[in-house]
């Protein structure tokens, strides 16, 4: 009986915790570090921006290359190219309501791609 009441209680912590980070939302503005080399943001912010200026992109093609794009608000322009294929695929992983980081080295090839999509990530707007 006592080990069935330990366990009740168990559920109920656990489902108390998972419902504090019930609808927790991030948003992140597009960040473009030159001198660093990296760049990051979300996709979802960066659509539904006030400014005219930040995007964030990535494209790859059937033929194995890849490029990462980002401009943040004060119009600093950053991109890196990739052939890996682990970062390939990174870059086909990711889509409108993502998280990007990407670093790159001074000659302009992507050296990591980083995507993740979740429901606390801001959505694009129209």
């Amino acid at each position: 009986m006592k080990k069935t009441g330990m366990m009740w209680g168990l559920c109920v912590a656990m489902g108390l915790s998972a419902i504090s980070f019930a609808g927790e939302k991030f948003s992140s503005s597009v960040s473009v570090d030159a001198t660093a080399r990296r760049f990051s943001g979300n996709l979802g912010t960066a659509r539904n921006g006030s400014d005219s200026l930040s995007y964030m992109w990535c494209a790859s093609t059937g033929s194995g290359v890849g490029w990462c794009n980002a401009r943040d608000a004060s119009g600093v322009t950053v991109s890196c190219s990739t052939s890996d294929a682990g970062m390939l695929a990174t870059i086909r992983s990711l889509n409108s309501d993502s998280r990007l980081e990407v670093l790159y080295d001074n000659v302009g090839a992507c050296t990591y791609i980083y995507v993740a999509t979740g429901s606390h990530f801001e959505t694009k707007g129209p």
